[in-house]
């Protein structure tokens, strides 16, 4: 054997060798992925106009299972109910009312324990119990183990109930009604061309939001100063439209017209500017409880010669709110039926300095929300 072939047979030799002694390298094992947590939800249904009969669900496999079981159980005890929160992740709600099996007076709560949501139900609840105790305490949770708690719907906000604010009770919700205190209708303009007309003639009228009854729900109506100054009553039994002097307290109450506009107003909706100025008073705190919102303001236009929605509701994303304060002698026609005053005195916030809340003087034929106060 050559020399060469010797050296190539040795290197074939060793390459062989070598690849048998190599160590076979473990498997790795596939570590699985950790399962992800199931959301669970909670709800509460209760009967809005007596809380005594409620509902609870809670750990419940989806939003829909979680309201139709809150809503049974609240109907086995007998009550007409609609569901007011719902909830998803680890955490508790509570719910509170007043002694005794009327529950006009409620409030719930949610929050990561159940301490913590029983604070929350007790201080809404004695919003509206003007004082009275919140003894009826009732909760539920969902399982610790969770996603990272998450409200889904609350409707603390749309509850109307009075709400006591220094020695005065007020609404908490804009004025809503279609008829007088007598039972006479008030009419309503559906058209720009209708809210002129009753706007030239000096006649009470109201009109919702952009002319849709749906807006009424949320935001109520507006009235013109005529209606709210006709004899036959406006707001309704054991309830009366506040004076400037009664706004002005309000103001007082609150920390002074500097604090309280950002007490008053909701949370929601005050940030969208409007659409002459594109300006905004900025979303408020509610630490009232008086949940003022943007209902808007209903222009006269009485001399428009082509009325539409556009120019009738301008400030959309604002709102202003009458007192029952004439600024001048009152002109009531006595042998036309209707009232024709000067300006009258309207409640609103400044766009330009967010916090600064007032008295205003405005034209009787514009179209502003209104609330009452307890007689």
């Amino acid at each position: 054997m050559s020399s060469k072939q010797v050296i190539l047979a040795s290197i074939l030799a060793l390459a062989i060798s070598t690849g048998f002694a190599q160590k076979k390298q473990p498997t790795k094992k596939a570590v699985p992925a950790k399962a992800a947590v199931k959301a669970k939800y909670g709800a509460l249904a209760i009967d809005r106009s007596n809380g005594f009969y409620y509902g609870w669900s809670f750990d419940q496999a989806t939003l829909s299972e979680a309201e139709n079981r809150a809503l049974e159980e609240c109907k086995r005890r007998g009550g007409d109910c609609t569901v007011v929160l719902s909830y998803t992740g680890a955490g508790c709600a509570a719910y509170r009312t007043i002694d005794g099996k009327v529950g006009t007076a409620f409030g719930w709560g949610l929050a990561a324990t159940k301490e913590e949501a029983d604070a929350i139900a007790t201080r809404e609840c004695l919003k509206r119990s003007n004082g009275a105790p919140a003894q009826n305490f009732v909760w539920s949770c969902n399982s610790a183990n969770g996603p990272m708690l998450k409200e889904i719907y609350n409707a603390s906000d749309e509850i109307e109930a009075p709400v006591k604010v220094g020695n005065q009770v007020w609404s908490n919700r804009n004025l809503d009604v279609a008829t007088f205190r007598n039972g006479d209708p008030i009419p309503e303009a559906k058209t720009p061309a209708e809210w002129q007309q009753f706007c030239k003639n000096n006649q009470p009228a109201f009109v919702y939001l952009n002319f849709d009854p749906k807006n009424g729900k949320k935001y109520g109506k507006l009235y013109n100063f005529h209606a709210v100054m006709d004899p036959r009553g406006l707001a309704p039994k054991g309830w009366h439209v506040p004076s400037k002097q009664e706004y002005e307290t309000l103001m007082v109450a609150l920390g002074g017209k500097y604090e309280a506009g950002k007490k008053i107003r909701g949370k929601t909706g005050w940030d969208l500017p409007d659409k002459k100025y594109g300006e905004y008073a900025g979303n408020g705190t509610n630490e009232s409880g008086l949940n003022f919102l943007p209902g808007g303001r209903a222009w006269s236009n009485e001399y428009d010669k082509e009325p539409n929605a556009a120019s009738v509701f301008n400030y959309y994303g604002d709102g202003q709110w009458w007192t029952s304060t004439i600024d001048g002698p009152s002109r009531y026609n006595e042998n036309g039926g209707y009232g024709y005053y000067r300006n009258g005195f309207a409640f609103g916030f400044s766009s330009y300095k967010k916090n600064l809340s007032g008295v205003g003087s405005e034209s009787p034929q514009r179209g502003f929300s209104v609330r009452v106060v307890k007689d």
